[in-house]
């Protein structure tokens, strides 16, 4: 009888990796804090042994929502247990807990500027659906749609549903396209950080009139594109003017999209129209990672079910003022 923790903050890298020690062959049994009786029903199911029994894997989920108490009674209980109808024991919980497992699973979430991490997490997603996807294609994604795990394994599961080919590339992406394909993010975040208000009112009203916008997936890409105009801003002299080998230079060293980088600090080309504000003259390092923290505040409150009219504005009032 096989003990096995999977751990961390990742819910989607969680579920693939419980997926893996499913067998058709067992009952799958799940028990968390909100089943009836929880802690009486994984007694019942580690303690019962019947010769004409299944044999079963025992899933003890969300640990960690436990009390104490029960948490150590669960240790206790399956520390020296010994079943026949018993394969696995295994613990999901968003943190390590002490004790002595077979197998440990850390099942965590890169952080937003880890972008070598998040293309291999992308491939982990790929390879669950038993696809391959052009590196291309998962920095298009990353750099236009941000790193919301949930999004992004229900976008690949469509993608590898779609596309024909064993490797998922960049022209299936825009082919295939997304559920918010007309909503252009990019420009949202730019006309935000360029503080131009009322133009970003204008289209935040057709966000809230459209049946799928989520907010949440606005707030997880707002998170990143700040964090990429701080990224740049600490590598930068402030100056009023920049040029186009500078960019070039500043995109290598931040690992930021050359397009980012060229408006951040207002480079344009002789045949561009329009104006792109310089940034480094806008922000400081500190302005810019207050701005982060309030986003974190307002992805909380989305979280908790909080009306996304109220984030959105309030979000545009406290960047535009």
């Amino acid at each position: 009888m096989e003990k096995i923790i999977i751990y961390g903050d990742s819910n989607i890298r969680i579920e693939m990796a419980l997926k893996s020690f499913y067998d058709n062959e067992l009952e799958n049994i799940k028990i968390s804090p909100n089943s009836q009786n929880a802690l009486n029903e994984i007694k019942n199911n580690l303690l019962s042994n019947s010769l004409f029994g299944n044999k079963k894997i025992v899933i003890i989920k969300d640990f960690n929502k436990f009390k104490k108490k029960e948490q150590e009674e669960i240790l206790d209980l399956i520390k020296d247990i010994y079943s026949e109808n018993v394969d696995k024991i295994i613990i999901i919980s968003n943190s390590k807990i002490k004790f002595k497992f077979d197998k440990e699973i850390q099942c965590m979430l890169p952080k937003p500027w880890e972008e070598e991490k998040w293309i291999d997490y992308i491939k982990e997603i790929s390879k669950f659906f038993n696809k391959n996807i052009e590196d291309d294609a998962i920095r298009y994604i990353l750099d236009v749609y941000g790193t919301n795990d949930n999004y992004l394994f229900e976008e690949i599961k469509k993608f590898s549903i779609y596309s024909d080919k064993d490797t998922i590339t960049k022209k299936d992406i825009e082919e295939i396209g997304f559920a918010y394909i007309n909503m252009d993010f990019e420009e949202f975040s730019y006309l935000l950080s360029s503080k131009r208000k009322e133009e970003a009112l204008e289209i935040a009203k057709k966000y809230l009139s459209d049946t799928n916008f989520n907010i949440i997936f606005l707030l997880g890409y707002l998170f990143k594109y700040f964090f990429d105009l701080y990224r740049v801003i600490i590598n930068i002299e402030q100056k009023k003017k920049y040029s186009w080998p500078e960019v070039q230079r500043i995109s290598q060293i931040t690992s930021v999209s050359k397009l980012r980088v060229k408006k951040f600090l207002g480079v344009k080309f002789k045949n561009e129209k329009r104006f792109y504000a310089n940034h480094a003259m806008l922000y400081s390092k500190g302005a810019i990672m207050d701005i982060i923290i309030k986003i974190e505040e307002f992805d909380r409150m989305a979280k908790k079910g909080e009306k996304k009219e109220i984030i959105l504005y309030s979000l545009i009032e406290n960047i535009c003022g």
